[in-house]
């Protein structure tokens, strides 16, 4: 199973740790304007050398919610990352992935925002020449291992705040004046929705999940996909690096109590699973 994170700029990549991992996803695909975002065209370059050295495959992240108006800048950061190397590029929109295997022949992980939620459709997307495919997170687990049957790889969402749904617009900007920061300042403040006892995280342009979704204890219950993501986007310098750490002996040595207490002290909202479980996804099945 390989393990891996997301990591939305240079500054970011040097502040942490990725020695846990084995893949990066490079850039913020949220939002154009996020500061230094390697999903907007910025050091691209650099970044894939550093994981070179780190002995990291290195993804390249496109913006989510592209309009026709986004295309050229979108091909714009593929050239840019074709030139870089990267071994592959994370896709949302169904006509970007499409266009990138037919003229580029590249490496195609289509990400979660990109709403697979049937095999019969994995299978139409892997015929298309798509390696990876990142279920729709509203997905149980039987229905996760289904879209595996087809034979592409699989890569899941195993601790961290999981996308609900993006605008192509930012809901935040609203609120500049009240807040006392301006874009692109914002994202770096600990936002959040609060009503009753749901609270949601806005992030750029997409609504994030308060809590994490935790899948720590049944790590067994998703042995048969490829990979196994840490969401760690909009969290704090440290969170990747401690979360990467206790997944990475749970993946080599079992369970450990006192990583697991770990990760709830880590989780400022508190554990779910998501909706692995045919559950509400702020709902936490212990094992």
């Amino acid at each position: 199973m390989e393990l891996t994170t997301n990591v939305p700029n240079l500054e970011s990549m040097s502040e942490c740790s990725l020695k846990h991992y084995d893949g990066i996803y490079m850039g913020m695909p949220y939002c154009w304007d996020y500061e230094g975002s390697f999903s907007s065209g910025n050091d691209i370059e650099e970044g894939v050398e550093l994981l070179r050295e780190l002995g990291k495959k290195a993804y390249l992240s496109l913006y989510a919610a592209p309009r026709n108006k986004d295309l050229e800048r979108v091909f714009y950061v593929v050239e840019l990352g074709l030139e870089a190397k990267v071994d592959a590029f994370e896709v949302f929109n169904l006509g970007v992935a499409k266009k990138i295997k037919d003229e580029y022949d590249a490496r195609v992980h289509l990400g979660g925002l990109a709403n697979v939620y049937t095999a019969s459709t994995a299978e139409l997307l892997y015929s298309l020449g798509i390696d990876r495919i990142m279920p729709a997170y509203e997905l149980p687990i039987e229905d996760v291992e289904k879209i595996k049957e087809v034979g592409v790889e699989v890569e899941v969402v195993i601790h961290g705040k999981i996308p609900l749904g993006i605008s192509h617009e930012c809901f935040v900007k609203r609120f500049e004046r009240e807040i006392g920061k301006r874009c692109p300042k914002l994202c770096k403040e600990k936002l959040w929705y609060k009503s009753e006892d749901l609270v949601l995280k806005p992030f750029g342009q997409v609504t994030l999940s308060g809590k994490d979704v935790c899948m720590y204890e049944h790590l067994e219950k998703l042995k048969f996909v490829d990979a196994a993501r840490v969401e760690a986007l909009s969290e704090r310098v440290g969170y990747r690096e401690e979360v990467g750490r206790i997944y990475r002996r749970r993946i080599e040595k079992g369970f450990d109590k006192k990583d697991f207490l770990k990760l709830i002290e880590l989780a400022e909202i508190g554990l779910c699973n998501g909706f692995y479980f045919n559950k509400a996804g702020q709902i936490y099945v212990s094992r």
